[in-house]
């Protein structure tokens, strides 16, 4: 039988805005869980480059950890696994089912909900190619755009997806060669693109990424080509948004699947359930999501006030 345990607001993803969240709220002396099951974009991104206080760039995992060490000191508590299922009790209250990593399975009663569960992207399985990612390899170009001024970039992608990171990437370097991984078709007008811009298209797939510490080197292709390339992008299709669990709630979607969440508060349509980091639209950066988190902490504490005094 599952322990049964007692929150003011069950936090779901621990990645960055899921932590920020929670050491906003532990230092409003709410009592916080944090479940997560240690997968996400910041779990593999090796180094970001753009972020306020880190010149030489930081880590996800090293911003994971330090976030977790900052919310324990606070009282936030952390649980490792998946949340299962989420319903509401006829008191109000949220319940939580959680299948444990390294425990037994959890049942969470909150008050409060904030959904930070993020996007699972759909990166192909290339031998070589973990060591890269956030280091080398990239797929965000708001965000990394910078790694590659005229430098030899590699496009791994699939279709009219990778022909549209090239010309997104047409502003940093001239020098670009798409691999069209998946052999998905290429349109017309790209193909004029391509033409007209004089940037090479293999398509086939890529079987192994030589590289150096994370420092891409060469790619070899299927056919037994091979590439000697500086720094690459991925541009693939299916990206999913991790908001599941919130199919049996009346909530507002954008036609895009994201959570619709106000402006101000990041509360969703659906009283008492909030939403942040990239489950909600925004530029997907890092910093984004900081700032998603504080700001529903930061509400999310006013309606638990509410609450105290009986509005709730």
């Amino acid at each position: 039988m599952a322990t049964v345990l007692e929150f003011d607001t069950l936090i779901i993803g621990g990645g960055l805005a899921g932590l920020q969240a929670a050491i906003q709220l532990g230092r409003s002396l709410h009592h916080v869980a944090v479940a997560d099951n240690g997968v996400g974009r910041s779990t593999i991104a090796k180094n970001y480059r753009n972020i306020l206080g880190y010149p030489d760039g930081v880590s996800g995992q090293q911003l994971r950890s330090l976030g977790e060490q900052q919310a324990r000191q606070f009282g936030v508590s952390f649980f490792s696994g998946t949340v299962n299922s989420l319903t509401q009790n006829e008191d109000g209250r949220f319940r939580a089912e959680l299948t444990g990593l390294d425990q037994e399975p959890v049942e969470f009663l909150a008050k409060t909900i904030l959904l930070s569960s993020g996007i699972k992207d759909p990166f192909p399985t290339i031998k070589g190619m973990d060591p890269c990612l956030g280091e080398s390899i990239f797929i965000c170009p708001d965000c990394d755009g910078y790694e590659i001024v005229n430098q030899h970039a590699l496009v791994i992608g699939s279709g009219n997806h990778a022909v549209q990171m090239a010309k997104t990437l047409r502003y940093f370097t001239k020098t670009i060669t798409i691999v069209n991984h998946d052999g998905a078709k290429v349109g017309e007008p790209e193909q004029v693109y391509l033409v007209q811009e004089a940037i090479p298209i293999h398509h086939e797939p890529i079987v192994q990424i030589e590289q150096e510490e994370g420092r891409l080197k060469r790619v070899e292709l299927a056919s037994g080509i091979g590439i000697a390339v500086e720094k690459g992008f991925l541009a693939f299709p299916g990206a999913k948004l991790q908001t599941s669990l919130l199919a049996g709630f009346d909530l507002q979607r954008l036609d895009t699947g994201h959570i619709l969440a106000n402006p101000r508060t990041k509360e969703t349509t659906y009283r008492n359930i909030w939403a942040a980091g990239d489950v909600v639209a925004h530029s997907q950066q890092v910093t984004i999501s900081l700032g998603d988190g504080s700001q529903a902490a930061i509400w999310i504490h006013k309606r638990l006030l509410e609450m105290a005094k009986g509005n709730g």
